[in-house]
Order: C-alpha cells, then structure tokens, then sequence
C-alpha cells in the first residue's frame, strides 16, 4: 500500500512539472543565450569535459579552425560545413558571386539615400484658427464643413488620407503600414493623397477636430483613418487591422475617382525608377570613395582623377534623366471632383 501512494505521488508530480513547463512558452525566438555561447557551447575552468569516444573529430587540414575567445571549444562529432558568419556568428547576409563596386567592396541592397526621400508620409498636421476671439479649444468642436476646409488648406486637390493617432500608435505609422512586410507601394501612393494626421485627444468631445470622424456616424466606432475622395464622398474606413491588399485596393478606388492616369500602372513604374536611383546613388557613392583616395595619392589633377571625375558627371546626367521620367510618372493629372456611388460603410479590417 505504501509503494502504491508513493508511485502515484511521483506520477502527479511529474504530470504538474510537465503542465507547468508547458506553461512557461519562450517568447518569440526563444529566450537569449547566456553571454559567451552566442557562437556555440564553450567548456568551463569548472571540471574536465568527457569526451566522446564513438565519434572521434577528424582534423581538417584545409581550413584550421580559429580559437574561441573564451576558451577551448568543446568538439562535437561528425563532419560540419563551414559558412561566413559575422562577427557574433550568425550568418553573413552578403550572396556570394554578387554584384560589386568598381573597388571589389560589394553592392548593398539596402534603399539609398534618395530612395528614402520618397518613402516617406508628407503629414500635415492642421491647426484651427481662433473663432469669435476665444481660444479653439474654448470654442468647441467646428462644424464639419469648416474642418474639411482646413484639413483641404493651400489649394490641394488631392484625395485626403486622415488618420487619427490613439495612446498605443502616437509618434508612429503603424495604423496604416505592415510590421512585416515591405510598405514602399503603400508609401508612394500616399503622394497621391493628402496626409493628415490628428492627435489621439481629437476624440474628446471638445476638441476642434472632433466632428471629422463625428460627423460621419460611423457604425462600430471610429476607424483609425479613412480615406475621402472628395467633399461629397462617403469616406473609405479603416481599422488598422486591414491587409496590405485590401489597403492598396481601397486606395486604388480612390484614386481612379479623382485622376486620370491609372495609378497601378504608374506606381510600378515609379517602383522601378526608385531601384535606378538605389543604383546611381550606389555608383557614385563607390566612385566618390575612389575618387578621394585617388587624390590623396596622385593628386587632384591626376589623369586618374580626371576619369573618375568624368565617370561622376556622367552619373549625374544619368540620374537628372531619371527626376524627369519620375515628375512625368508622379503626374496623374487631378480632376475635379465627381460625386462617386457611396461605398459599403463597413470599416476594412473590421472582423
């Protein structure tokens, strides 16, 4: 009888140890090594390491191994295959038989200088006027009209993208762009809209800006922004929830009421005009490099310099050809606003 109390107690205790280490789940990509195994285990000073007999390690003689900083690394049997790591050992990102600088050094795939110019939100951010001598905030929330008039200042036509910020979003983009997947097609499309951003108070009833999404009555609750075609237009609502594919066909819609060009067409166009400046900027930056090292060492006026020179003048023509095929592509010819079919009043996103 005791044997069976016994037997019964260790099997509870290991039924509660495996549920309890179910329950602690590792956060995404598991927990940090300890500091010194990045690069695989090391033996301690604290006691002797058993080797393993039936898996002796063979010595390669083609490539010798580097020692490990912290000590000698305990070896582990059967053959392994040697890859590029970076310092910290995790593996190198550069493909092997890539394309290079004129200097050997290889091309980074990384969006240059000019590319990033683009892939940015033009925010507005409007302020209201003061109304009857008081302070905005004072004087309660404007009619929707006088909103949009503001949110539609300087004369711009465009389409308009509002979003409001909320206390988890403020000081990010994260409502309307992918947290993991590229976003360049969404950020050259937002040129074509008119990108205001309203902080997340705009919620209270006083605010100024409250009756822009107040006003539209929208069913389950705000959306985190819409966009609006026009003054008449019943506005396109978002979530933050929304796939990239549903944002990007939205927008679409949007922008085919109010220009004349396609706009899927000429955002691939710019898409690609974006990888030529990625490589112009490349180039010249290579040659710039060369270009000083070779005046440290034979001078200024060197036939060498001279070259290079050349090389980076002909780059710049290249790449002033390049502005004008992307001012004639960004140009989609605005038209006057239409009154268009209201769309579903369903927020994209929504579940």
């Amino acid at each position: 009888m005791p044997r069976t109390i016994t037997v019964t107690k260790i099997l509870v205790s290991g039924l509660a140890l495996t549920s309890f280490a179910a329950a602690q789940c590792p956060p995404p990509g598991g927990y940090p090594l300890p500091a010194g195994l990045e690069n695989g285990p090391v033996s301690g000073p604290a006691g002797p390491v058993t080797p393993r007999p039936a898996a002796p390690n063979t010595p390669r003689p083609a490539s010798p191994a580097a020692p490990a900083p912290a000590g000698p690394s305990t070896p582990r049997p059967g053959p392994s295959v040697s890859r590029p790591t970076t310092p910290r050992g995790t593996p190198a990102t550069t493909p092997r038989g890539g394309p290079t600088t004129p200097r050997g050094m290889p091309i980074s795939f990384e969006r240059g200088s000019t590319s990033k110019k683009r892939l940015k939100i033009d925010w507005v951010h409007p302020v209201p006027p003061k109304r009857d001598g008081k302070e905005t905030a004072a004087a309660g929330p404007m009619p929707l009209a006088d909103a949009l008039d503001i949110l539609w200042a300087d004369d711009d036509g465009r389409p308009l993208l509002v979003l409001r910020e909320c206390p988890l979003c403020q000081g990010s983009d994260g409502a309307l762009l992918s947290r993991s997947l590229k976003n360049d097609k969404t950020l050259l499309l937002t040129k074509w809209f008119r990108t205001v951003k309203l902080p997340a108070h705009v919620a209270e009833r006083g605010h100024e800006f409250h009756n822009v999404f107040a006003s539209y009555g929208f069913e389950k609750g705000w959306p985190h922004f819409f966009l609006l075609a026009d003054r008449d237009a019943e506005p396109v609502q978002f979530t933050g929830t929304q796939t990239q594919s549903q944002l990007w066909k939205a927008m679409y819609d949007v922008l085919e009421q109010r220009y004349a060009k396609n706009p899927q067409r000429q955002v691939k166009k710019w898409l690609k005009l974006l990888d030529r400046y990625d490589s112009i900027d490349s180039r010249r930056r290579a040659l710039q490099e060369e270009l000083l090292a070779v005046r440290a060492e034979k001078g200024p006026k060197s036939s060498k310099a001279k070259k290079l020179m050349a090389k980076i003048e002909k780059l710049d023509l290249e790449r002033a050809k390049v502005e004008a095929e992307e001012k004639k592509v960004r140009d989609l010819g605005l038209l006057k606003p239409t009154k268009a079919p209201a769309p579903s009043r369903r927020a994209v996103g929504a579940r």
